[in-house]
């Protein structure tokens, strides 16, 4: 079925596409129609970390031809990709061309740096001391402001939790939930979800459920699975934020919460 324009636009060009709903991507297709270089979609299907999905074909997009594969990675380290990538190797995803997938298909990275840092912790109180000993360590790195430093979490709970201790310890914060882009000399805090499309020097996930670190059930119901996989996946987008390093905070028995 041809899509007949709701209105005279040249083109809709839309980032994070992976996340989108079938009927956002309907309307936006309607949008600009069938018109040659009209509708422009950027997406990852490996970064979905929201239900549902959808593929082009379910909208009556036709792809053949016209799509192109971004496979060189220019954010991060090639120390921090191989990371993240462990976290969604064994996982099956859907792409927007309704093409199945495992893993992540970088196939070039243009920087390396440091090894990331994943610490286990039996306590809260051993958790919040590590995460300030980290800040610390690098913001003595040369040229990495408080500005510089993004600290992620599950849920905004744990975010709280985050800008409490931070608060607490003297150290400036501004929640990713009113930040606006501006410049501050202050570390950005939020959930991953809020991190979407942001980057930062450096990265600490804090708080994150230890059992997504864990080896999976031998036999999971397909709820326990796909939780599971979206969870993971939430990891891998966090720590793809990171530029030049990342530290990863385990804790047993963390609570996603709110």
């Amino acid at each position: 079925m041809r899509a007949v324009p709701l209105e005279r636009y040249d083109a809709v060009i839309v980032d994070e596409a992976q996340d989108l709903s079938c009927a956002m991507v309907a309307l936006v297709h309607q949008l600009v129609g069938d018109r040659t270089d009209g509708l422009t979609l950027i997406g990852d299907g490996q970064q979905t970390i929201y239900p549902g999905g959808y593929t082009l074909g379910e909208v009556g997009i036709n792809l053949s031809g016209r799509g192109v594969v971004l496979d060189v990675n220019h954010r991060n380290t090639a120390e921090i990709l191989e990371f993240a990538k462990e976290m969604v190797a064994d996982d099956q995803f859907v792409d927007i061309e309704g093409v199945d997938g495992v893993g992540d298909a970088v196939s070039d990275v243009s920087r390396s740096g440091a090894a990331p840092t994943m610490t286990r912790f039996a306590s809260r109180a051993e958790h919040d001391r590590a995460v300030l000993d980290r800040l610390t360590e690098v913001l003595r790195l040369v040229g990495t402001g408080h500005g510089d430093i993004g600290i992620l979490t599950a849920t905004n709970r744990q975010a709280d939790d985050v800008i409490e201790v931070l608060g607490r310890a003297g150290v400036p914060t501004v929640s990713l939930q009113q930040y606006a882009g501006r410049s501050s000399d202050a570390v950005r805090v939020g959930t991953v979800k809020r991190a979407k499309g942001l980057e930062f020097k450096q990265v600490l996930l804090a708080h994150v459920d230890s059992r997504l670190l864990d080896a999976a059930p031998a036999e999971p119901s397909e709820t326990e699975r796909e939780r599971r996989e979206r969870g993971r996946r939430e990891l891998y987008v966090g720590m793809t934020r990171a530029r030049d390093g990342l530290w990863v905070g385990a804790r047993t028995g963390a609570s996603r919460g709110r």
